[in-house]
């Protein structure tokens, strides 16, 4: 392949996804309410930004796919301990949709810590779905 014909076809960071969801947990009911249905997998940490500050910490510059998967290995191994399944939580769409409602479609790194307090807060406060359902019914 000519050099000029290298090019990104896709976010970067879809691709360094696709390489870390082999690692992921299956997913469970909802960590806070315990529902079974449309859950959604929440990162702690936003995978984008870790991929950000990776790059721009190592000085490497991506401009074509193969850039993005010859690094996305390196990229897993250096940031491990904050992929890890224990800073990935099972939520319902509802739950998943009100945690970005508070802090936001995307929040910085430096939130994960408070944002995981707020999961297990909640999940005290609803930790059936029987008190999740009659607190949403007197709301």
């Amino acid at each position: 392949m000519k050099e000029s014909d290298k090019k990104l076809t896709r976010l970067p960071v879809k691709w360094v996804r696709d390489g870390i969801k082999k690692n992921y947990k299956d997913r469970e009911p909802c960590f806070i309410c315990g529902a079974d249905e449309n859950i959604e997998l929440h990162h702690i940490y936003s995978v984008s930004e870790l991929w950000n500050n990776w790059l721009r910490e190592n000085k490497i510059t991506i401009s074509c796919d193969e850039d993005v998967l010859s690094n996305r290995a390196i990229f897993e191994r250096d940031n491990l301990d904050k992929l890890s399944n224990d800073n990935l939580y099972s939520l319902c769409k509802t739950h998943h949709l009100r945690l970005h409602q508070i802090y936001g479609k995307s929040y910085s790194n430096y939130m994960g810590d408070k944002v995981r307090d707020w999961i297990h807060k909640q999940r005290d406060k609803y930790g059936d779905k029987q008190s999740w359902q009659e607190d949403q019914s007197i709301g």
